[in-house]
């Protein structure tokens, strides 16, 4: 399903709390299944404030504009570039701030059965699966709270589900096909993330996913902030390390520093630009944090062989 205005906050939190059990979903629609249904909230609005939700296991992303998602008492900024991630049964609190010019949200709520289903055949070895397929219970898989950078992968998936609704109207089907292919990328993701977790240096699993969950902190203040000023100081703090172990772990989870990073993503997003609008250079340099735009064609052209504009001639 696909709505394009937010619920009741009261209505939905009284059926969260009876779990579904009268299957009555947004608009009385009837459901499947008791438990939390498969729901994208697409709508665009100015301001919102919705505290204290028990989510489902969701994918926070916005087609336009920024938001804020509060889980576990950490607040992450969402912007067009990233998605953010809530586990199941999470308290999550959704804010748009006014002034921002609005924000147009495209927040993906998984049911509770379908993502659990999915999510357990995907993780169970082939030689199990016909007596996983007997198993009244299902394991809930979950992942860590943390901005995930918007791939071409992650954004066509995303385009799938736009068009194929705007085209056709809901089919659920189609649906469940689609949301599967996201979570068949996301935890495609985790895999990744489980070999950053395995190359910290502590010898205790424990203490590695404690210092993961650390550093990916400062990581969602980078990909959130890389147009801005962002420094040392403040990173070390997010991840409640001295800035020498932050620095050495950083660089050891992810292979760069973060200076490199930042410079990393300003590129990503400047040969975004480039390529899908008319922005002058100048502006663009501005825009992601330079100084001016000699310096800003200066690292592009050392990154990417060309200049700004010889790029952007090439992707015409």
């Amino acid at each position: 399903m696909i709505f394009h205005e937010f619920p009741n906050l009261d209505w939905l939190k009284s059926q969260i709390a009876r779990g579904f059990t009268n299957r009555l979903g947004w608009g009385n629609l009837p459901l499947d299944t008791e438990g939390f249904p498969s729901v994208i909230i697409h709508t665009k609005v100015r301001e919102c404030f919705r505290p204290e939700i028990k989510g489902p296991f969701s994918f926070f992303l916005n087609i336009k504009g920024k938001s804020l998602c509060s889980v576990e008492r950490q607040t992450t900024h969402v912007d067009e570039e990233n998605y953010f991630v809530s586990n199941r049964a999470q308290l999550y609190t959704l804010q748009v701030e006014e002034g921002n010019g609005g924000t147009e949200t495209f927040n993906i709520h998984f049911g509770e059965f379908f993502s659990e289903s999915v999510l357990n055949s995907l993780v169970t070895p082939a030689d199990k699966i016909l007596d996983a397929g007997t198993e009244k219970q299902l394991s809930p898989v979950l992942f860590f709270n943390q901005l995930h950078r918007r791939d071409a992968t992650f954004n066509r998936l995303i385009q799938s589900i736009l068009i194929t609704h705007n085209e056709t109207g809901f089919n659920k089907l189609r649906f469940e096909e689609q949301l599967t292919a996201l979570l068949t990328y996301h935890l495609q993701q985790h895999h990744h993330i489980a070999q950053i977790v395995n190359k910290l240096p502590p010898v205790r699993a424990t203490t590695r996913v404690e210092l993961y969950k650390r550093l990916s902190r400062a990581m969602d203040v980078l990909r959130s902030g890389f147009c801005g000023e962002v420094n040392l100081d403040l990173l070390a703090a997010e991840a409640c390390l001295s800035k020498y172990h932050f620095l050495r772990l950083f660089r050891t989870a992810y292979g760069l520093s973060p200076y490199q990073y930042i410079q990393y993503l300003r590129i990503e997003k400047a040969r975004t630009l480039l390529t899908d609008s008319g922005i002058s250079i100048t502006e663009l340099a501005g825009l992601l944090g330079f100084d001016n735009s000699q310096s800003f064609s200066r690292l592009f052209y050392q990154k990417m062989g060309l200049y700004p504009t010889r790029y952007r001639l090439g992707t015409k």
